[in-house]
């Protein structure tokens, strides 16, 4: 199987920070991935001034490794690049989450940085964000997100992103991926709530059939730029709550 990643920009936008599409980035790539299953975590070690100067690096490699480097990137001001929707060098002898040789399964991003830990708010606040995004897409945890230093074998061979705590920003993740904008309602921990009775599947259909009479077919991944995490989207996300109960009584033969 050959993937290239089509919705790369999309999941990008869902962080609520600008995008730049690095032209050509739908058919770069050294191939195809084998699958999508998670993300790695790097640093440019790049100049210690400049938004994204390791752009052309990052795009077309050295003269000991081909370009692309990484399928996103992202900048001081917290600006995401979208460099390839198909595989990678960006991780080279790994394994984390049962795989190995990660560059074929997991998306890299490269954030510019000196290596240093010279990380700016902007950065701060994205980088989980841009993570989330992507394992949203993929319907995977947060711990399919792992640094390059975690991954890479052998231990020690890596160290970026340097200044980065994984605990700290898995849990970050994990919380984005939660429910970022109460998309349903969070119940008791008594009575479980209408939906524990239903199967992952069945709440999954209901919430995109509800997404779907609001949204649009593609549901909340159409509603916008930062779909997921703009506040003007609450109005919205209350209506998706209302049709889920709609729906549900539909299931049941009941009438609201």
């Amino acid at each position: 199987m050959s993937l290239m990643v089509a919705w790369l920009a999309d999941a990008a936008r869902l962080t609520g920070y600008p995008v730049a599409e690095v032209s050509g980035w739908r058919n770069r790539g050294h191939g195809g991935m084998t699958a999508v299953e998670g993300v790695v975590c790097h640093h440019t070690a790049g100049p210690r001034t400049g938004e994204y100067p390791s752009l052309q690096v990052v795009r077309d490699g050295r003269s000991d490794l081909p370009g692309p480097l990484a399928n996103l990137g992202i900048g001081r001001s917290g600006t995401v690049y979208v460099f390839a929707a198909g595989l990678a060098y960006h991780a080279g002898a790994s394994t984390w989450a049962g795989f190995s040789d990660l560059n074929y399964r997991f998306l890299g991003i490269e954030a510019e940085s000196a290596g240093t830990g010279d990380w700016t708010p902007e950065q701060v606040d994205c980088y989980p964000r841009l993570v989330a995004a992507l394992l949203y897409y993929m319907r995977r945890n947060a711990d399919r997100a792992c640094a390059h230093r975690e991954c890479a074998t052998p231990k020690g061979r890596k160290i970026d992103p340097t200044g980065i705590d994984m605990g700290a920003f898995r849990a970050r993740v994990a919380d984005l991926l939660a429910d970022p904008l109460h998309r349903i309602p969070r119940t008791s921990t008594t009575s479980g709530g209408f939906l524990m009775a239903l199967s992952d599947a069945q709440q999954q259909t209901i919430l995109e059939a509800a997404q779907s009479q609001l949204f649009g077919k593609a549901g909340v991944r159409n509603a916008g730029e930062g779909a997921l995490y703009l506040a003007d989207l609450r109005d919205k996300v209350e209506a998706v709550e209302d049709k889920l109960d709609a729906i549900l009584a539909k299931l049941d033969g009941k009438a609201v």
